[in-house]
């Protein structure tokens, strides 16, 4: 009797142990398969985010390009105006001292005519001396 209770005790220690080892194993398992699992989340979302930092670099640079060209083509057309306006005041300023020159000139020429009239009624009105 003694006996039989000593193997029945031996082999339920037996199974136990066993049962222990599997459990152990099964944990372990799933402590590794969680792991692997949490890394491969942390690799995702690293590669989202960088996929996401990426795209907003590219929106930036192609936001400030874009900017550049406007502020390239606004300081063109502001060059361009202020060239028309030089232009076109130079040439009103030349069309200015042209009349004024052509005025004092035919000014000049009626002062001319006055002058050579008057010096001819002078001279006919001057009495012939002998």
């Amino acid at each position: 009797n003694h006996k039989k209770k000593q193997l029945r005790e031996k082999k339920s220690h037996r199974q136990k142990q066993l049962r222990a080892k599997e459990n152990h194993k099964k944990k372990q398992l799933r402590k590794r398969k969680s792991h692997r699992q949490k890394q491969l989340m942390k690799k995702e979302h690293h590669k989202k985010k960088q996929l996401r930092e990426k795209t907003t670099h590219k929106k930036k640079q192609l936001r400030e390009k874009t900017t550049h060209k406007k502020k390239q083509l606004q300081e063109k057309e502001k060059h361009k105006k202020k060239q028309l306006r030089e232009k076109t005041t130079h040439k009103k300023k030349q069309l200015r001292e042209k009349t004024t020159h052509k005025k004092k000139q035919l000014q000049e020429k009626e002062k001319h005519k006055k002058k050579q009239l008057r010096e001819n009624v002078n001279h006919k009105n001057k009495p012939l001396r002998e």
